[in-house]
C-alpha cells in the first residue's frame, strides 16, 4: 500500500471516530499516519541520496532539513511523526489523542506524501 493509502484509512478511521475516544481506533490512526510518513520518507531518500533511508529516522529528518526544498514541510513532518509516535504508545494515564489532534497530524503527513510522489513521478520522465 502507499503512504496515501495508509493515510485515506487512517482519515477514514478519525472521521468515523469523531469525538468517540473509546476503543483502538485513535492510535490505529495514529500508527497508520506514522507509518505512511516512514513510507514516504524512505521513498524519499531511495530517490533522492540513496543509503540515507538505513540511517535511524532522526537522522533522516535532521537530513530531510536540508535536502527537501520546503523546509517548513520538513520540520513539520517530523513534528507530525513525533506526535503520532507518542500517540503510539499506550501509557494507562494518558486519553487517546482527539480526532482534531490526529487530523493536524495527518493532514502534515498528506502534504509530505503529495511532495514526495510529486518529486518521484517528475524524476521517472
Amino acid at each position: 500500500m502507499t503512504p496515501l493509502g495508509f493515510l485515506d484509512v487512517a482519515d477514514a478511521l478519525v472521521g468515523d471516530g469523531g469525538d468517540d475516544r473509546t476503543g483502538g481506533w485513535p492510535r490505529i490512526a495514529a500508527v497508520l499516519g506514522r507509518h505512511a510518513i516512514e513510507k514516504a520518507l524512505h521513498q524519499y531518500w531511495r530517490l533522492r541520496q540513496p543509503g540515507v533511508e538505513r540511517c535511524s529516522r532522526r537522522a533522516q529528518f535532521l537530513c530531510l532539513n536540508t535536502y527537501l526544498s520546503d523546509r517548513d514541510l520538513a520540520r513539520a513532518t517530523f513534528v507530525a511523526w513525533s506526535d503520532l509516535s507518542r500517540c503510539c504508545h499506550h501509557h494507562p494515564y494518558e486519553i487517546a489523542p482527539t480526532a482534531d489532534e490526529l487530523s493536524e497530524s495527518l493532514q502534515v503527513a498528506r502534504r509530505f506524501a503529495n511532495e514526495v510522489t510529486r518529486q518521484t513521478t517528475t524524476a521517472r520522465r
